[in-house]
């Protein structure tokens, strides 16, 4: 038997939540350090329009959560057939533990009368599209140069592409 009171008690399991207005703070942080150029109004927007979930170290009960400042986020809207994921970052300390995949699952849970979950990335972000793969999401379009206008060295803008996930 231990003397440590706590040892007996498991660590809380990640979870995923409505983003709130206070969050926005961190999101903002999230963001900053995810994307090479952040667009801050549209995390905003969609925070206001209840677009975006948080994931949270901790269990949310009764809409109290045990670690109140979110760790990543999904912003996303919907059209009749599919949900389109905006946005989905995960703060650098807290990459890899599943939080991303746990976002993607509750935004799908959010809409379960739709067909297929899409977003984009670039298409040079060989570690993304890895990630998105791992979670049966496939390419379906190439982008060429939709990622901003020509960079600050000169260098062309970079290209995304179009991955999906079917819901059935």
């Amino acid at each position: 038997m231990s003397d440590d009171p706590d040892a007996h008690v498991p660590a809380a399991a990640p979870t995923v939540r409505a983003a709130r207005d206070e969050d926005r703070t961190r999101l903002l942080t999230i963001q900053a350090a995810a994307f090479p150029d952040p667009q801050r109004t549209l995390l905003q927007n969609a925070v206001r329009a209840g677009l975006a979930l948080v994931a949270v170290d901790g269990p949310v009960a009764s809409g109290v959560v045990a670690a109140p400042d979110p760790v990543g986020y999904a912003l996303f809207t919907a059209d009749e057939a599919s949900v389109y994921v905006a946005e989905l970052a995960v703060a650098p300390g807290h990459r890899r533990r599943g939080h991303g995949g746990r976002l993607l699952a509750a935004v799908a849970a959010r809409h379960p009368d739709r067909e297929r979950l899409r977003l984009t990335t670039r298409a040079d972000n060989e570690a993304a599209r890895s990630f998105y793969a791992s979670l049966g999401f496939r390419a379906v379009e190439e982008l060429p140069g939709y990622y901003g206008d020509e960079d600050a060295d000169g260098s062309a803008p970079a290209d995304g592409v179009l991955l999906v996930r079917d819901l059935e």
